[in-house]
């Protein structure tokens, strides 16, 4: 009998074909893109100042009139202090000897784990760029909650990152009870919070992606029906907590607990947070006179109440609205990938009613290709981040942002050594850690159009 494949099992190696193959989406866009525009420091805080009102002492007067009253200019400082990522990984000396060679393995095993981890940092601060401070989108009803006994629900029209509030749901349990969402929802025509904070709860596995469960308490109401034009409210969470359901009973905040709370209150800000926080690095954005550092986030339309598809003269009105308020155009345009479906049905429509629109907005013949390529609007470019919000466009000028780096990235060698030895172990460990914060400079530069239609809501 002749021997068979199967017979030598035993005796044969497998054969690897490296190198490892990389099956997950690593990129990097807003932290490569914000890196750029870093700046280094030392000491308690960065200090930024910010001019928002011009001396009132001008006017025009009769030949005898009197001189105007004399003004001043009006400064307020943005006072910023750092945040802290890290990122830790661990291997056993046995590890590291059986795997230190690539002759034996494709790369070594402290080699992988180590760029891994950076890699895996870096993509955890590229969320924090948008959901940084646990805000995690925007509603835009003009829908009141009244306080109910013991509950009053409403479901509102959702834009933003739904999966990192199930996320944050998720941090915190007791006993299996059903845990809540602690919240301030913030009106943007003026600042205000819509809510008292405490007592305002949403259930961020309830509803549709494009649809947040808002749930208030007895002695809570959520005031959303007097915001003024076409303004939205952004949800910042604030804390999970447990709620009660089943015996009509509601609880807040019944037991400490501090996961969520500790995360939130742990990050850098990112763009949702700079744009739509009340207090904006001690500044509080609710009075008046603090009016030029407000951004606009508007929806796309509040007459109804679902999300409505994209238009260019929505765009269009959101570009107006920044030169009035800011002076400059935005530098670029950034959505969820999903956008890209809306954005292409609206090239599609004018490119079948004006022969002057090819298929390729770069003005090259479409070639039997009825997609689109080079993105952009007035000339500015829509580029795609996988962690911005769906239903979201956000209208960026990045000359007025900057990340103020108290320590870069990088892993920690303060001792000359990338690992350190695990105390009364045969193991060994290493950390990567950046401090930081991003700060927007001038946030009446940006917006963000909220309302949009997007896939599977």
């Amino acid at each position: 009998m002749a021997v068979q494949i199967s017979d030598l099992e035993a005796i044969l190696k497998n054969f690897y074909l490296g190198p490892i193959i990389e099956a997950l989406n690593n990129q990097l866009e807003m932290v490569e893109l914000f890196q750029k525009i870093t700046v280094d420091w030392s000491g308690r805080q960065v200090v930024i100042p910010v001019h928002i009102a011009r001396n009132s002492g001008t006017a025009f007067k009769p030949e005898t009139g009197g001189l105007p009253t004399a003004g001043v200019q009006a400064h307020v400082d943005l006072n910023i202090t750092a945040k802290y990522l890290y990122g830790r990984f661990s291997l056993t000396g046995p590890a590291i000897a059986s795997a230190k060679t690539t002759a034996n393995s494709f790369a070594t095993y402290v080699q992988t784990e180590m760029e891994g981890l950076v890699t895996d940092t870096k993509i955890r601060a590229n969320q924090a760029t948008w959901t940084g401070a646990g805000c995690i989108g925007f509603i835009h009803e003009r829908t009141n909650i009244a306080a109910g006994a013991p509950l009053a629900t409403d479901t509102y029209a959702f834009s933003g990152n739904k999966d990192v509030a199930q996320t944050l749901q998720g941090l915190d349990s007791v006993g299996g009870v059903l845990t809540r969402l602690q919240v301030n929802i913030i009106r943007l025509d003026d600042y205000t919070l819509a809510n008292a904070g405490v007592n305002v709860m949403v259930d961020a596995n309830a509803g549709t992606p494009g649809q947040l469960v808002v749930t208030c308490g007895p002695a809570s109401t959520v005031t959303l029906a007097n915001m003024t034009g076409e303004y939205s409210a952004m949800v910042q969470v604030l804390t999970s907590g447990q709620v009660v359901l089943a015996t009509g009973v509601y609880t807040a905040d019944a037991v400490a607990i501090p996961l969520c709370a500790e995360r939130v209150n742990s990050e850098a800000l990112g763009v949702y947070a700079n744009l739509g926080l009340k207090t904006h690095f001690g500044v509080d954005r609710a009075t008046a006179a603090n009016a030029p550092l407000r951004s606009t986030v508007q929806a796309i339309d509040v007459a109804v109440a679902l999300n409505s598809t994209l238009s260019f003269k929505r765009m269009q009105a959101m570009l107006d609205e920044i030169l009035i308020l800011g002076g400059d155009d935005p530098d670029c345009l950034y959505a969820h990938p999903s956008l890209r479906q809306e954005y292409s049905a609206l090239l599609s429509f004018v490119s079948a009613t004006n022969t002057s629109l090819s298929n390729d907005v770069n003005g090259k013949p479409g070639k039997g290709d009825p997609g689109f390529s080079g993105y952009a609007f007035n000339g500015i470019p829509l580029k795609m981040s996988r962690h911005c919000g769906k239903g979201i466009l956000v209208f960026l000028n990045t000359k007025v942002w900057a990340i103020a780096e108290l320590k870069s990235f990088g892993m920690a060698d303060m001792d000359g050594n990338v690992l350190s030895r695990v105390t009364s172990k045969d193991e060994w460990e290493g950390f990567v850690s950046w401090y930081y914060n991003m700060v927007c400079k001038q946030p009446n530069r940006c917006a963000i159009l909220t309302g949009i239609t997007f896939p599977g809501q």
